[in-house]
């Protein structure tokens, strides 16, 4: 073969590398990054009075004016017991704190739930009756609460911690929250992994149920409208030892595979050998990353890294497969150890060049 057509050769085969790690690192960017982006619009939705996020009903409108009872109400987080990205729930324990003026009968504290999340315990702490009509309580609670996390960006993630208050006996035209300004979070707060914001959003807003729950007093479309006090905290991936953690194993079997085409092609069966060792290394990685989040059929930054791996060990394969047939075949040996070069060269490239842009967009 000439050498201008050996050089045209392997300018086309560096180019196809090239096409095929852009392709893949585009279109996984794009959905690692939109999926961050929606996160963050959800976050939004969800703690901006009068919208709802999603997916779910819409509040109905209700009358500023009406016969009832403003509850003002605030919470403190004071600690994350467990939180399980995986099993799909947290353990927080709080205060929350209920003031309103008139009938101390009202007893907010007493009949509050939690959407989405189950009381263990509660506890009254302190509470006050004042003669000119000023109630108060407060009440420190340990819960567990349901949340299915957006599990597309692990192990780059970042989430919201909500804890939704409602009344369990009075819709809004009775009683409506108000949410406290003294609200916030405990230094001592820490969740493994995680660094948590020390700002703790809350609002109070409204929330809609498409049933009456066969109340024969619900007029109308039966839907009933509910008071609910939000409360939110950030949580956020510390740096990247977390993300080289899960893929340690993956990056090493990868430098195993690229470290095949330092051999010869003459070598078939060590580079078949090697190339296979980083296979199973790569696969073995896979069950551990793929522990840490439910089963779902949604790609993420867990599989595009681990299908990006398998796609280059294959790759290699092919690569190497292609070089021993110019070697012993051919017998071109200065083509084989050129393509060799240009091969590990543009894919090393690549592999790297996608990798550093997935956990960036995420």
């Amino acid at each position: 073969m000439p050498p201008a057509q050996k050089r045209r050769l392997l300018l086309g085969w560096a180019v196809l590398i090239a096409v095929i790690y852009g392709a893949i690192g585009m279109v996984a960017v794009s959905v690692i990054g939109g999926e961050k982006v929606a996160s963050q619009e959800s976050h939004r939705l969800r703690m901006t009075p009068g919208l709802a996020e999603r997916g779910q009903t819409p509040p109905d409108p209700i009358p500023e004016t009406g016969d009832f009872v403003p509850v003002t109400i605030g919470l403190y987080l004071d600690g994350v017991d467990t939180i399980s990205i995986r099993d799909s729930f947290w353990t927080p324990t709080f205060y929350v704190w209920f003031r309103w003026n008139g009938d101390r009968a009202l007893n907010p504290g007493g009949h509050f739930r939690l959407v989405d999340g189950s009381i263990t315990r509660k506890d009254l702490q302190d509470e006050y009756y004042g003669a000119d009509g000023t109630n108060y309580q407060r009440y420190r609670v340990t819960a567990r609460m349901t949340k299915f996390f957006n599990t597309t960006r692990v192990p780059r993630d970042g989430h919201q911690l909500n804890l939704y208050v409602e009344d369990s006996r009075f819709d809004a035209s009775r009683l409506r929250y108000v949410a406290d300004r003294a609200t916030g979070i405990s230094s001592r707060v820490r969740v493994p992994g995680y660094s948590v914001s020390r700002e703790a959003e809350h609002v109070a807003k409204t929330h809609t149920y498409r049933t009456g729950y066969g109340d024969p007093r619900v007029d109308g479309n039966g839907r009933r409208t509910f008071s609910m006090y939000t409360y939110g905290v950030n949580i956020q991936r510390d740096g990247m030892g977390v993300y080289f953690k899960v893929f340690i194993g993956l990056f090493a079997g990868m430098a195993l595979c690229f470290a095949s085409f330092g051999l010869r092609a003459s070598d078939a069966g060590p580079r078949f050998s090697m190339v296979a060792g980083s296979y199973f290394g790569a696969v073995a990685n896979s069950y551990l990353a793929g522990s840490l989040i439910p089963s779902s059929g949604q790609f993420g930054l867990v599989e595009f890294v681990t299908f990006l791996g398998l796609f280059t060990i294959f790759f290699s394969l092919i690569a190497t497969i292609a070089s021993i047939y110019v070697w012993n075949i051919r017998g071109d040996k200065d083509l084989s150890r050129a393509f060799d070069r240009v091969t590990v060269a543009v894919a090393g490239l690549g592999y790297v060049a996608v990798n550093i842009a997935l956990p960036l967009s995420a």
